[in-house]
């Protein structure tokens, strides 16, 4: 898989920001050679379907990773889900369809993968990635979901130096042109079969698996569907 700054874009650092995945939309506008951007802080943070993430300097690992050379794809979830599978590599943890990195059953940071465009009209897929490193505890309504690498494992751990393992990890994968090209990868990491959804219609489903394009596979009063990342929410 293609690193971000493959062709020659660069890292950029900031103290503090609103979110990542902003100012990376903003490089993206103005065609800057820019391929990631890492924060310190981000104090507006967002997660899938608009949720908060916010994190502090020292405790979180926050950046959006640039995928120029996959602009325009046409399955541009694969990037993302190719991105999960180089995360899960590097903290030793899985993967619950289609987003969330865990440790155990708690959760211990997310993937968000949007389009953006480029200065040429081009749609680039822009892949922010938040993961809890030193935290210690953790506010009182997501106390009993939400770990960090610090609670799980023990130590401190540098959010630059991580940064830079995800990114150089990249190039272990193949290239996300199909699910099949990740799925044998992904298998070794996935922890979604069994855990619950729930569907725009309300409707409380079962996750089966993952099917031949990414998609998830779950139950419905033992009636099977095909759900798309953007139509399912863990946690029924």
């Amino acid at each position: 898989m293609k690193s971000p700054t493959a062709g020659g874009e660069i890292w950029t650092e900031v103290q503090e920001v609103g979110t990542t995945q902003a100012l990376a939309a903003k490089y993206l506008a103005s065609g800057e050679p820019i391929g990631v951007v890492f924060a310190h802080e981000q104090t507006a943070g967002k997660g899938r379907l608009g949720r908060v993430w916010v994190s502090k300097e020292g405790d979180s690992l926050t950046f959006s990773l640039i995928f120029r050379a996959y602009a325009d794809h046409k399955k541009p979830y694969l990037v993302g889900m190719g991105v999960a599978l180089a995360v899960a590599g590097v903290l030793h943890c899985q993967i619950r369809w289609p987003n969330d990195l865990v440790i155990g059953t708690l959760k211990i940071g997310g993937i968000l993968t949007e389009l953006m465009p480029d200065d040429q009209g081009r749609l680039v897929p822009v892949v922010g990635i938040g993961i809890n490193l030193n935290q210690s505890e953790f506010p009182e309504e997501i106390a009993a979901i939400a770990t960090s690498l610090s609670m799980s494992r023990g130590g401190t751990y540098d959010p630059q130096l991580m940064a830079h393992k995800i990114v150089e990890r990249l190039a272990a994968l193949p290239e996300p042109n199909e699910w099949s090209d990740l799925q044998p990868i992904w298998t070794i990491f996935d922890f979604t079969p069994g855990k619950k959804y729930k569907l725009p219609s309300g409707e409380e489903a079962t996750a089966l698996g993952i099917g031949s394009d990414g998609q998830l596979l779950c139950s419905v009063d033992g009636e099977s569907r095909a759900v798309l990342a953007a139509e399912a929410i863990f946690g029924a």
